[in-house]
């Protein structure tokens, strides 16, 4: 008869703790009643990993090796989730050829257990994988607590198509198919920190997407029949026109969850040859209170834009390709410099979050109350500080230039792929050399990164290729480490990386940048006399972020490249 041991002695005779360690976590465990292997973790003592190594080998039960993304709706509806809550289990696969199905757990002594009441419950063979309570418990949730949509869409959609009317999915009762998949969508996305909800119709079906720290996830797909019901409800919440399928239109809504959080939703609806695709756009409203030194400056740059920002007038540009984060940084800015003795207008294209003291103004081209109109009228306003959200033509920065010789301080966006690009691209849209090199205080380009996963980031030595870069950054350090993803944990989803920060290169224009300027010198003349007089550029900071272990060298590549 074999003999199992219990937990503190096989890590004891593993070697993997120490006698002292053992009696110490088992003197907490018996004040706090949880479990030795949560103590001994909790304690920083052992990973969750060593552990249930160590039972494996003893009890002879397989890891869980890869953890799937999403479990199949059918696999879930063969156990309830009172069944499954209950011996703590989540199904993850059927194999018909054995006619045997796979269930994940975390509970070595209830193995008997669940294959005999499984199989009863089934019909079907069990086998049983072991994995680590923290893997478990996501695996648990995104199966059985965020899959409510899934659930909903299998038994909605059913219905015949006629069933599913337009007139529910717009006015029915808030318990209604539609409404539930709809929430539990907002919902799903809103747990995963998602920025971008994609809702798109092809030949067969359609396909629900989140972005998620910047890179698009597929989440689930349902009928395509059922799309256009979804588009109306989405429209019935934004005030849009249900009944106009041919052009594309815009909206918001505002959900607020348990604990007062809300949460802004910026909707466009676009027609497709399928139908329209609609793209929700997710705004955190406590992000309108963000400051400066949260927006991933380097200390160096840091110290550079705030200089920028002492200016008395000026304009001052934020530059970057869309998605880069020029709005949060713009938000950042007004924060900083917004006080009562100042009066600070924008004018936005649209108000995506609402500042405390900013009279904020909302362009509308359809009546004519564009950028240009509404910095005429600022003008008149008495303003001291002026944001326009972004300097599209000629008559826009024509305005905006000639609102700071006039002793306003400008800050706005432009899409350019460097600060040294936002010149050229302003003279492209012909201002004037002379008033430009005048007026332009400052510009800051950027970009966002993925950071990595703080829980199983991996160190490495630094790469031959970046370590004359880093050497130039760093001159005092003689060993240079970085660190690169690691295998995923339940934490980052398996992805290696969890949140974004950004990059930024920061351009101060001085006398030797204005003459440049005036002389309408090349974006490459006009970067190598900023380098001279001390900016770093975005690919130089991202290194200095893959240094300090915040980003990868992949991600630093992928938005930007050594000059």
């Amino acid at each position: 008869m074999r003999v199992y041991k219990r937990l503190g002695e096989l890590l004891l005779e593993r070697g993997l703790i120490t006698t002292e360690a053992l009696q110490q976590a088992v003197s907490i465990q018996q004040k706090v009643g949880k479990p030795l292997g949560e103590v001994l973790v909790g304690m920083g003592l052992i990973s969750w990993e060593d552990i249930y190594t160590a039972l494996s080998e003893q009890y002879g039960i397989e890891l869980l090796e890869d953890v799937p993304n999403m479990v199949p709706t059918e696999l879930l509806r063969m156990i309830p989730k009172s069944v499954a809550e209950r011996l703590k289990i989540v199904p993850i696969e059927y194999l018909p050829e054995k006619n045997t199905l796979v269930v994940v757990t975390t509970e070595v002594l209830k193995v008997p257990q669940i294959q005999k009441e499984i199989s009863f419950l089934t019909g079907h063979r069990v086998k049983i994988l072991l994995t680590t309570p923290p893997v478990f418990e996501n695996l648990f949730h995104a199966s059985y607590e965020e899959t409510t949509s899934s659930e909903i869409i299998e038994h909605t959609f059913e219905m015949e198509e006629e069933d599913l009317s337009e007139e529910e999915g717009e006015e029915g009762p808030e318990d209604t198919p539609i409404v539930k998949f709809i929430n539990s969508i907002l919902d799903n996305a809103i747990r995963s920190d998602a920025s971008d909800i994609h809702l798109e119709p092809f030949e067969k079906l359609a396909v629900a997407r989140f972005r998620v720290d910047g890179i698009l996830r597929k989440i689930l797909t349902y009928p395509r029949k059922a799309h256009n019901s979804v588009v109306s409800r989405i429209k019935v919440m934004c005030g849009l026109d249900i009944s106009e399928r041919r052009l594309p239109q815009d909206g918001k809504f505002f959900l607020k969850r348990a604990g007062g959080e809300q949460y802004d939703f910026r909707v466009s609806t676009m027609p497709t040859v399928f139908g329209e695709k609609v793209v929700m756009r997710i705004l955190k409203v406590s992000n309108a209170k963000k400051q400066l030194n949260e927006l991933g400056l380097s200390d160096y740059n840091f110290k550079r834009f705030e200089r920028l920002l002492k200016a008395p007038h000026g304009i001052i540009l934020v530059s970057g390709p869309t998605g880069s984060g020029k709005s949060t940084t713009l938000v950042g800015v007004l924060n900083e410099v917004t006080s009562e003795k100042v009066n600070v207008v924008t004018a936005e294209d649209p108000v995506e979050y609402t500042i405390e003291g900013v009279t904020q103004c909302q362009v509308n081209a359809e009546i004519g109350l564009t950028f240009a109109r509404y910095l005429r009228a600022f003008l008149r306003q008495d303003p001291d500080i002026i944001m326009v959200g972004e300097i599209r033509d000629r008559e826009t920065a024509q305005l905006a230039i000639e609102a700071s010789l006039t002793g306003h301080l400008v800050f706005s966006t432009i899409h350019t792929n460097s600060a040294a690009g936002a010149v050229s691209r302003l003279i492209n849209m012909g201002v004037d050399t002379y008033l430009l090199g005048a007026s332009l205080v400052g510009i800051v380009s950027q970009r966002l990164v993925r950071k990595l996963c703080s829980s199983c980031k991996v160190k490495i030595p630094l790469r031959d290729d970046t370590i004359k870069t880093a050497q130039k950054l760093f001159p005092d350090r003689k060993e240079f480490f970085e660190y690169v993803p690691g295998s995923g944990c339940p934490e980052c989803r398996g992805t290696g990386y969890r949140g974004r920060t950004a990059i930024h290169e920061v351009l101060i224009v001085d006398d030797n940048l204005r003459q440049l300027i005036v002389k309408n010198a090349s974006d490459f003349e006009i970067e190598r006399v900023a380098r001279e007089t001390g900016m770093i550029t975005l690919y130089e900071d991202g290194i200095m972020k893959v240094v300090e272990g915040i980003t990868s060298i992949e991600e630093v590549n992928r938005v930007a490249f050594e000059v």
